[in-house]
């Protein structure tokens, strides 16, 4: 076992290796978190009194995308009211500070990853080595949001349920579409863990809506809904299967059938949570019309099961609560 391990970490440390000589490569444009100038620019709008979903002058500029965006902004309003505090630092100096958080979020994944199935890790990481560095170099809140998913999945796995559920509605709060998790502890039967989540959400909603507005949140439901805003993404399953020739009026309904099967998916595989957890994380990829390349670093989630295998018990055939996952020693 000793021995598979140190075979482990040196197959780690040689795609480690290739990784950071793609990152020196990408880097070579200058170090420029993009996505983190972009939650920068929402946070100084909303400090300023200017629409978060529009440009006024004065504003800093932001890149648009047309017709992938045509919006400054995509994400729900919290992330805007979080970056309220980043925008009160001097400069650019709040975009780096995020930039700093979202790395120490990433190598915390990928070292508690490590720690566990060194070798799988590996793999993955040799799989997903250019997303792991366009993650690295953009600032996205993604790496945040695998940390999330991992972390869901440990503490359930350690016998404990509310946290898991306040971590899943702060991640849904910032992207939609990790309330796909939360439906997934509602039908492992985490009732501990969706009272928290439901609690959790209307603490923040009320955040945000002090924050950012009501009628900002109202402008961001219209979004949702206004194909000029955002066009589907090459790398979504709507954007994949208009390359293909599909219909563009077919494919653009292929993100929202995602997470219908998905979620349905997830409650037929409720006694099998483990399944279910990654059914949860294919679904937080391709249930979005925006899928950038750095959104598969959350295909690292898929691990959690892995490293910390859940023993489940059969569920009762009475409809009493779904099975649990015993605990396991770190």
């Amino acid at each position: 076992m000793l021995r598979d391990r140190r075979l482990g970490f040196i197959a780690l440390a040689m795609v480690i290796g290739l990784v950071a000589a793609i990152q020196v490569m990408y880097f070579d444009r200058g170090i420029i978190p993009g996505d983190a100038f972009t939650y920068l620019a929402a946070g100084e709008r909303l400090n300023a009194g200017h629409q978060l979903y529009a440009l006024s002058p004065g504003d800093r500029p932001v890149d648009l995308h047309p017709p992938y965006w045509t919006v400054p902004l995509l994400s729900p309003p919290p992330i805007a009211v979080v970056f309220r505090a980043f925008a009160m630092l001097p400069g650019d100096a709040g975009a780096y500070a995020w930039w700093i958080l979202q790395l120490l979020a990433l190598g915390t994944s990928l070292v508690m990853l490590a720690r566990r199935r060194p070798l799988l890790l590996a793999g993955f990481m040799l799989v997903l080595s250019i997303p792991t560095v366009y993650e690295i170099g953009v600032g996205n809140v993604n790496s945040i949001l695998l940390l999330g998913m991992i972390l869901t999945w440990r503490i359930v796995v350690s016998g404990t349920e509310r946290p898991a559920g306040a971590i899943a509605a702060l991640m849904t709060a910032v992207k939609l579409t990790p309330a796909v998790l939360v439906w997934w502890l509602l039908v492992t039967g985490r009732r501990r863990a969706v009272v928290a989540a439901a609690v959790t959400g209307v603490v923040t909603l009320t955040v945000s809506i002090a924050g950012a507005g009501p009628g900002t949140h109202l402008e961001y439901l219209r979004i949702l809904s206004d194909k000029t805003a955002m066009a589907p993404s090459p790398l979504s399953l709507a954007g994949m299967a208009t390359f293909a020739g599909i219909p563009a009026s077919v494919a653009g309904l292929l993100p929202t059938a995602a997470i219908a099967v998905g979620l349905l998916v997830v409650f037929l595989l409720r006694g099998r949570p483990a399944i279910a957890f990654g059914v949860v994380v294919l679904t937080m990829i391709y249930g979005s019309p925006s899928v950038s390349i750095n959104w598969y670093v959350l295909l690292y989630a898929l691990m959690a099961p892995v490293c910390w295998p859940a023993n489940v018990v059969r569920e009762r055939d009475a409809g009493c609560e779904p099975p649990r996952a015993s605990p396991v020693p770190a």
